[in-house]
């Protein structure tokens, strides 16, 4: 059994990418798969940690409600990028490290976790930022000292 996550998005992530910026950032995982199949997170044993599937965009409204609760569904605005998160179960250290995945979707996408999640968070990159401002450039998204 698994526990999962699922990262509600802005704009369509880059998986792989932020896997990567796990790793370079000290985190000891092994990067596998990817489209078609799940994107898998693997400790230095090789023991799954973390499965990941491919980016789904949610635009339909009234979906997330469905899904995950009308409470949740008012603080999430259509259409976003749903990407399911799963930690193995009886893993050490496979949570932490799918919700740290989760939130580094968030933190650099904007948007919010499922369970817990927190207040919607601004979009730390300026290539998410575009999405609700209509910023071209870096400069756009980047006004008084503030990512937009």
């Amino acid at each position: 059994m698994s526990s999962d996550l699922v990262a509600l998005v802005r704009r369509r992530p880059d998986v792989h990418a932020i896997a990567d910026g796990m790793i370079a950032m000290g985190e000891a995982l092994e990067l596998r798969g990817g489209e078609p199949d799940p994107t898998c997170l693997h400790d230095g044993e090789g023991r799954l940690l973390v499965s990941i599937e491919d980016p789904v965009q949610v635009s339909v409204e009234g979906e997330i409600g469905r899904l995950l609760g009308a409470e949740f569904a008012a603080r999430v605005a259509e259409p976003v990028w749903w990407v399911d998160v799963r930690a193995s179960a009886d893993v050490p250290d496979a949570m932490r490290v799918a919700r740290k995945f989760a939130d580094s979707l968030v933190r650099w996408l904007g948007g919010m976790v499922y369970p817990e999640g927190a207040a919607d968070a601004p979009a730390r990159s300026w290539r998410a930022a575009d999405h609700d401002t209509g910023a071209d450039q870096p400069g756009d998204a980047y006004q008084g000292g503030v990512i937009r």
